[in-house]
């Protein structure tokens, strides 16, 4: 069995591996001293305060954190021959506990993302809790904090995993629609949410300003969210709605549109454009045999038409 040290997180300062977990937490840091609520609070040495963190920002994931909501769960790890995670937080009172894998290269959520990570993601996740009989429904929007004295940290010196060699060492064959994003569990409902605002989001960006559009997006993020069982928080819809509203009134965005109409354009022009015809008056130029200008012949014939 691998050795796992327990350490004291009101000591954090003194182990270098939770000292590198502090400095990976979001700067504006969502937390809480119970379940059911969130605060947010710039990120301070008082982050070991609160018993519960968000580790991940909105739309980048650098940790991938399950809930093991069952008793002796601390060596579930060996039991299940699972990856072993680079953090285990347990609960002093049942024994419960959140396993936290850190990845080396963090996956993002933005606009420009790639989709592949984001469905390779979402795939280990999957295995992950069904190997380990996570709860499928938790979300990590708020975990045990490895910081917090509230619970009991443990950490196994395994270093960052790089998401092909965590994916690597999993079943995603057994896992149902592993490359499909739109899923009703944690990472698959974000990016699904995120993929569908945004391209409605595209469609009415330039018509408003960034209050409405952000609104906008918030409204479309909620419509959307209301089809899961298990719908995400009001804050993590916020967060969708901002990173797309900020997008599309950023200026990479707004020369991107530029480039793109104006590739359009030009192919639209090409294709448009008329061929000369041999035998038409526009290649053969009869006025100028006549000697007088090309408006004079013109109107020399709508007279000559007229009169008929």
């Amino acid at each position: 069995m691998e050795c796992i040290k327990r350490v004291d997180p009101q000591k954090w300062e003194e182990v270098p591996l939770l000292v590198e977990l502090y400095q990976n937490l979001p700067t504006t840091l969502r937390c809480s001293t119970i379940k059911n609520s969130t605060l947010f609070r710039k990120k301070t040495d008082r982050a070991s305060a609160y018993a519960y963190v968000g580790y991940n920002p909105p739309n980048v994931t650098r940790y991938i954190v399950l809930d093991l909501d069952y008793d002796n769960a601390l060596f579930a790890y060996y039991d299940h021959n699972a990856p072993l995670p680079q953090f285990i937080i347990k609960n002093p009172n049942n024994g419960h506990c959140h396993y936290v894998y850190q990845l080396k290269d963090p996956v993002t959520f933005y606009g420009k993302s790639k989709s592949a990570p984001i469905r390779l993601l979402t795939a280990t996740e999957q295995a992950l809790t069904a190997l380990l009989n996570a709860d499928r429904g938790f979300t990590g929007y708020l975990a045990k904090n490895a910081l917090n004295r509230n619970h009991e940290t443990y950490i196994t010196g395994t270093k960052p995993y790089t998401l092909t060699e965590l994916s690597q060492q999993l079943d995603l064959e057994h896992i149902a629609n592993s490359n499909e994003p739109m899923n009703d569990h944690t990472y698959g409902r974000n990016s699904s949410t995120f993929d569908a605002v945004r391209v409605q989001a595209y469609k009415v960006s330039g018509k408003l300003n960034y209050t409405q559009l952000y609104n906008e997006c918030l409204a479309l993020a909620e419509s959307h969210n209301a089809r899961y069982e298990k719908p995400m928080s009001y804050n993590e819809l916020k967060g969708i709605a901002k990173s797309i509203a900020g997008y599309c009134k950023s200026q990479t965005y707004i020369r991107s549109l530029s480039e793109v109409q104006a590739v359009r354009g030009a192919k639209g022009g090409k294709i448009s454009k008329r061929r000369p015809v041999a035998t038409s008056k526009r290649t053969t130029k009869p006025w100028l045999e006549l000697g007088i200008s090309r408006a004079t012949y013109y109107r020399d014939i709508n007279d000559n038409n007229s009169q008929k």
